[in-house]
């Protein structure tokens, strides 16, 4: 039996130029009636099927997302690092403009095992996030046709959508994906979006084969040329360059300069008089004299405007330079930390050294995970993996296999062969336990036993599994309430809180302008676009949803202006402009929610003294006032 459209799906598709009803077609064509469905599917994806069916497989067989041991992936990235350097911020820019859509990022290398997975997050379906994991084979072979595969096998822009996918069990995917080329012309991997709803969002294939020239484009600038050429041509979306060695000899052509040649790779022992007329003595002269206007002839005739550049000159002939895109912190510290924290977070990353569990808490976007991910990254942990859960996203009958793992048999519907967990995945790294406030009583069993053990068992085993893993929990909710309540362990709550970490709310941070500087600069705007007077009534806002919340009513403004011109109270709409008004954490301006001011002062003071462990003087500094009137003000 093979998946029928459903209307929705139908109409969704006439919108994307995909027909669920045509690929249904093809589909009893090809794998019931043995005939090629020529018209009515791609002829990539036909291409893959016939190749898939060549090689014996069935459209039922079962397929496996399982990575490469610990050992092998560490080879496999130190193989790619000069790729993953280039393709990182490249990725992490195209995830944040899919992400929204559903989609996940996802970068291979030639042979279709994941590098680099970026905005796969736990809101992604559970196949999604098996599928999307670094070392993971994604092959044609191993996973049928794919999009990622396809792309490398045609070398083009190739999307497999919902039933084009050969395999029954990868229906669900809707995937998308470009080739990336060496400067050679080689093919070195793929870069693919993949989401599991139907079809494909407008301007995603474009998005994602402009991130792959990007990256192409690096690769490019990378390489040690003597001299560069930018040629001409008439279709201005594609720029052709060419770099040549001291002696003329072609070390690289992109895509556009290759089409622009009929050739589809560099050909070794190519040099620029084989390509032109002229010398390439009078070229290197004028690209190091800055005289970049060229005139240059084909061999075949055709005469093409050239602009050439020396090494030291790369920078000036650039196009449009790249929007800017926020600096990355240090591995130490987390982001827009300030003083007092960075203090917490040493402390923290002293206890996570020795190998103390620790709990992360705080408000509702106060930057919990980002703290969690760079006590990793700065650790002594920091090489292995880094996998992260949250407790409160998934169906309490679902948590203990995503947790624990399972075996073959363990439940209906339990993957042959069975399935590790989110703790087997960590081994030798850490574990993020988000929201860990969430976590069922009846698990919480199971996670104790593992913290004080070191072993595991999966679901339906019997036999025990060592758990080489590091945890940090995190939680916006106060979970001595929780145990007082009885919904939450006390036991637990002392095994995983061997150091508290408390994330200051963004109203008692004493570094608001820097935080709010970095939200623009992530936005690519200056601090310079935004007025002063908006600047002093941001800080004076309570913001009860902290830096998500500031960060959604900037990114909110900005597009609600116009291009260049400077960021007004006026651009924030009325609910933006007034929010829910919370209790003032600082002494220098009252609340608006009825309160006393001897009531509101006395708040204050409490979360000062909180926040810095009872340390009067840092209290007093982060109040703005000095240490004996807090003095005055405890003793009165």
């Amino acid at each position: 039996a093979f998946w029928r459209p459903t209307v929705q799906q139908t109409i969704l598709s006439e919108q994307n130029t995909y027909t669920p009803e045509r690929i249904w077609l093809a589909r009893q064509a090809f794998f019931e009636q043995g005939n090629a469905p020529v018209g009515l599917i791609d002829d990539p994806v036909l291409r893959s099927w016939q190749r898939c069916r060549d090689q014996g497989r069935a459209a039922e067989d079962l397929v496996a997302f399982d990575p490469v041991n610990r050992s092998a992936l560490t080879r496999l990235l130190e193989s790619q690092r000069s790729l993953l350097e280039v393709a990182k911020p490249e990725l992490d820019a195209l995830a944040r403009a899919v992400s929204d859509a559903g989609y996940a990022v996802l970068l291979t290398d030639a042979q279709g095992r994941a590098l680099a997975v970026e905005g796969c997050t736990d809101r992604r379906s559970a196949p999604l996030r098996q599928a999307f994991r670094p070392g993971v084979d994604l092959s044609e072979a191993v996973i049928g046709t794919n999009a990622m595969s396809s792309a490398i096998h045609e070398q083009r822009v190739v999307r497999v959508l919902g039933a084009e996918h050969f395999f029954a069990d990868n229906q669900i995917f809707h995937c998308c994906a470009a080739p990336v080329f060496d400067p050679q012309g080689r093919v070195i991997g793929a870069v693919d979006i993949s989401r599991d709803m139907p079809g494909l969002v407008a301007g995603a294939q474009a998005l994602t084969q402009r991130c792959a020239r990007r990256i192409e484009r690096k690769l490019f600038e990378a390489l040690p040329a003597f001299v560069r050429l930018r040629l001409e041509t008439q279709d201005a979306s594609e720029e052709a360059w060419l770099a040549f060695n001291r002696d003329g000899g072609l070390l690289a052509a992109n895509v556009a300069a290759r089409h622009l040649m009929d050739v589809p790779f560099v050909p070794p022992g190519v040099g620029f008089g084989d390509l032109f007329d002229g010398r390439f003595e009078a070229i290197a002269s004028a690209a190091l004299q800055a005289q970049h206007e060229l005139s240059l002839r084909l061999r075949g005739g055709v005469l093409l405007r050239a602009r050439a550049c020396g090494i030291a000159a790369t920078a000036r002939v650039v196009t449009t330079p790249p929007r800017p895109v926020p600096m990355k912190q240090p591995a130490s510290r987390p982001a827009f930390g300030d003083a007092a924290f960075a203090a917490d977070f040493e402390r923290a990353l002293r206890a996570f050294n020795a190998d103390l569990p620790v709990l992360v808490t705080g408000e509702t976007g106060t930057g919990k995970e980002v703290a969690a991910r760079a006590l990793h990254a700065a650790s002594q942990r920091r090489d292995g993996p880094l996998i992260a859960l949250n407790c409160g996203a998934i169906a309490p009958q679902l948590m203990a296999a995503e947790l624990f793992g399972h075996v073959e048999g363990a439940f209906t519907g339990a993957r042959r062969g069975g399935s590790v967990g989110k703790i087997e995945a960590a081994q030798g790294g850490t574990l993020l336990l988000d929201e860990i406030g969430d976590m069922p009583l009846e698990l919480q069993v199971g996670l104790l036993r593992v913290l004080d053990s070191g072993e595991l068992v999966r679901v339906g085993a019997t036999r025990a599994v060592r758990a080489d893993v590091r945890f940090i929990c995190a939680t916006h909710r106060d979970l001595r309430a929780q145990v007082a309540a009885g919904h939450f362990r006390e036991d637990l709550y002392y095994r995983i809180s061997g150091f508290l970490l408390q994330m200051p709310p963004l109203r008692l941070r004493s570094d608001f302008n820097a935080v709010l500087d970095a939200l623009l600069a992530e936005q690519g705007c200056a601090p310079q676009g935004l007025d002063a007077e908006l600047r002093q009534t941001l800080a004076s806002r309570p913001w009860p949803g902290n830096v998500r919340q500031l960060r959604h009513a900037l990114k909110l403004a900005l597009a609600l202006r116009d291009a260049d011109e400077v960021l007004t109270l006026a651009h924030f709409p009325s609910e933006q402009a007034h929010p829910i008004t919370a209790t003032s954490p600082t002494l220098s301006r009252a609340s608006d929610d009825g309160l006393s001011w001897k009531h509101t002062q006395q708040q204050a003071i409490d979360a000062a003294l909180q926040r810095t462990g009872g340390n009067v003087t840092a209290a007093a500094a982060l109040l703005g006032i000095g240490r004996a009137t807090l003095y005055r003000k405890l003793m009165n």
